[in-house]
């Protein structure tokens, strides 16, 4: 069977895309495959941003419909959430920075999708919600408590349970997205940031994003235990050892 995401590297970044016209679907073999490419990704020490983007016009229009016309019981409900929650989770922790390139459509779960990355760009012509509760359901891949988080309650319990759709300025208004690029120069922009970002140290930017993680999804003083322990890791780095020196004899 055809694989639903495709990844390539370029340098230090990997390009992952998600295949499955004609909008993208985030169904159970697209999520699979999506897990397929980021195990790929994390073997690769060089790698240290990923650009996430969808084939076609499309980021991801939403959940397979028809496989959700086969659940019937609470109980596959439920483990459907589960394997969202797992693929959405491990984004939001990745080693490596993940970039979300919307264009098109970006509704149900590609919007969770989104949510999940570190990083959003949209194309002027991109459209974003979570329409779930016009067809009777709730955002289950965690759009219902990153949203929250990153707009505030209000405005994500309007979104939620009006099902309205924004656009690319309004969602970038309201701090869903991180920027707006004009159509046709999204990958332009999103390649811009990531050459920013590659050409720090690969181990730094790793740990760096580790230590965020820990204070934001820990408890208490976690991320400062976390921090301290990777700042000194650092410190064992070839990396550390190399641009440090480097920059001693350029200031001298």
């Amino acid at each position: 069977m055809e694989k639903k995401a495709h990844v390539a590297f370029e340098g230090n970044v990997a390009l992952l895309t998600i295949q499955n016209p004609p909008v993208n679907a985030l169904s159970f073999q697209t999520m699979a495959d999506l897990h397929d490419a980021l195990s790929e990704i994390e073997r690769r020490d060089d790698i240290s941003v990923v650009l996430l983007k969808g084939s076609g016009g499309h980021f991801v229009a939403g959940a397979d419909l028809k496989e959700f016309m086969e659940i019937q019981t609470k109980g596959k409900g439920s483990e459907t959430s589960y394997i969202g929650h797992h693929l959405m989770d491990r984004i939001e922790s990745f080693p490596k920075f993940v970039i979300a390139l919307i264009e098109g459509a970006c509704l149900g779960g590609g919007l969770e999708l989104a949510l999940a990355c570190h990083y959003r760009l949209g194309a002027k012509n991109s459209i974003y919600g979570l329409p779930e509760v016009t067809l009777g359901l709730i955002p289950g891949a965690g759009g219902t408590q990153r949203l929250p988080r990153l707009i505030g309650l209000s405005k994500a319990k309007r979104l939620i349970l009006t099902g309205e759709r924004l656009t690319a300025e309004q969602a970038e208004q309201l701090g869903i997205l991180d920027g707006v690029c004009e159509d046709g120069q999204l990958e332009e922009e999103g390649r811009k940031l990531a050459a920013m970002i590659g050409q720090n140290s690969t181990p730094a930017v790793a740990y760096a994003l580790q230590a965020i993680h820990a204070g934001v999804f820990g408890s208490g003083k976690e991320g400062y235990r976390v921090e301290a322990d990777l700042f000194g890791a650092c410190f064992e780095t070839e990396e550390k050892k190399r641009r440090v020196a480097a920059f001693l004899n350029r200031k001298k």
